[in-house]
């Protein structure tokens, strides 16, 4: 019989997950997408301290910044549209006061750092080689809407992003010797500078980072814009705008992840999760039986087994108590 499609199948990892693990991930909204995956079900994970960065530049410097912990001041904030923002963060660190900004920028920076250095496995995805300057000056992670005309845009050479990377792994695995670092690229296509840009832009981004696992053997690299664009390959899964993955791709995505990073025990522990989650979403028709508080009790207690495992299920709880008294 033909097939009809590509399948993509990962490599085959040195290395497992499970819940005991720390992870951190940093770079696109994709990385955000799958680091929310884990952490919904219950994983100790750092999601994007920086908020969303797309090109490898920043997320190497966001490394090298939490590697230092070297605070954020006055004169690394800028002020317009009534907000002070940081050229290192997502507009969602943005606050009309200094005071503001810089707490919650070095409050994350400060929990980000420890968890960085402290961490099993870290995820960076990567979204464009395209890159914006202050004129003159450092490059930036986000602009801020500020006027194009304090900008200089080019595209990093794959010599740039390897130099960048491979200064920051070297800083990392000096720091945590022990962590495992898993490489994606966004399946996510950036058409502001156009389609033959983006297509040169993901190219430098795969030249990139083959060259970094030939420097460091140990990276893994994890096939997420091949199982989209090629495995997929069709805009029922995209979002209206034919650009970002939908729900359906971006679950698709991580069912290939958790078959290729996780053990039988650890899929039987997220299934476990996944139950006691829907159990306190549950609306019944008679909030007052004895059948509805039977059914929560036993959630509850499930809830209390697991957390001798260091899950955290306090949310959850909330809510199955709140049941009780009601």
């Amino acid at each position: 019989m033909n097939n009809f499609r590509t399948v993509v199948k990962p490599a085959s990892p040195s290395f497992q997950i499970s819940h005991a693990d720390s992870l951190i991930s940093i770079g696109s909204c994709f990385s955000e997408n799958i680091g929310k995956k884990f952490q919904e079900r219950k994983f100790n994970t750092c999601i994007n301290p920086f908020g969303q960065q797309y090109n490898p530049y920043s997320i190497a410097n966001s490394i090298e910044r939490l590697l230092s912990g070297k605070p954020y001041t006055e004169t690394d904030l800028v002020y317009h549209d009534e907000l002070y923002h940081s050229y290192d963060h997502h507009g969602s660190f943005s606050r009309s006061s200094k005071n503001d900004t810089l707490q919650i920028i070095n409050t994350n920076l400060n929990d980000a750092s420890a968890a960085l250095k402290s961490a099993s496995v870290l995820f960076l995805t990567f979204g464009t080689s395209h890159v914006f300057s202050l004129k003159e000056r450092q490059i930036v992670s986000n602009c801020h809407k500020l006027s194009g005309n304090n900008f200089d845009k080019r595209l990093l050479a794959p010599s740039e992003i390897v130099d960048a990377l491979s200064n920051a792994l070297t800083k990392l695995k000096t720091e945590n010797s022990k962590l495992k670092t898993v490489l994606t690229i966004s399946p996510v296509r950036y058409f502001a500078f156009g389609h033959y840009e983006n297509s040169v832009s993901k190219a430098h981004l795969f030249t990139a980072l083959h060259e970094l696992q030939n420097q460091f053997p140990d990276l893994y690299y994890f096939p997420a814009y091949e199982l989209v664009m090629d495995d997929l390959r069709d805009y029922r899964f995209f979002s209206e705008d034919m650009l970002h993955p939908n729900y359906q791709a971006t679950d698709y995505v991580w069912q290939s992840f958790a078959d290729t990073f996780f053990s039988k025990a650890t899929t039987g522990l997220i299934k476990e999760v996944e139950e006691i989650i829907a159990a306190a979403k549950h609306r019944p028709r008679n909030a007052n039986s004895e059948a509805h508080k039977k059914f929560v009790e036993k959630y509850l207690r499930k809830t209390e087994e697991l957390q001798k495992q260091k899950l955290d299920f306090t949310e959850e709880q909330k809510l199955f108590l709140l049941a009780l008294r009601s």
